[in-house]
């Protein structure tokens, strides 16, 4: 899968990703920090299967749209904490869950 964090994302996740065998991005790594919600999901995102966020009102505007991108937004709602836990968090669910399931947006993970 090719995957894109959002820059509220940790960089540690990327490298846990990538071994997992999935192309992996993310906006800082990219160069596009502060660039407008609306171009980076029309002009970067629209590349990747997956784009991660912890912005819900980005996701919330995505939801709305009549003809979403390509690309799934994860409204990602672990909760904060340490990088090394918050990753851990993140690889323990990610591996889990069936990503072929789900609509343009998808709140993640879900809760038992």
């Amino acid at each position: 899968m090719r995957v894109l964090l959002d820059e509220n994302l940790p960089e540690g996740l990327v490298e846990p990703l990538r071994f997992l065998g999935h192309t992996v991005d993310s906006v800082a790594s990219l160069r596009l920090k502060g660039l407008d919600n609306g171009r980076l999901y029309r002009e970067v995102a629209s590349a990747y299967d997956l784009f991660f966020t912890k912005d819900r009102e980005f996701a919330n505007r995505v939801s709305t749209l009549a003809e979403p991108a390509p690309v799934r937004v994860i409204l990602t709602v672990i909760r904060q904490q340490p990088e090394a836990q918050f990753v851990a968090a993140f690889m323990a669910s990610f591996t889990s869950t069936d990503w072929a399931i789900g609509g343009p947006v998808r709140e993640w993970p879900s809760s038992p």
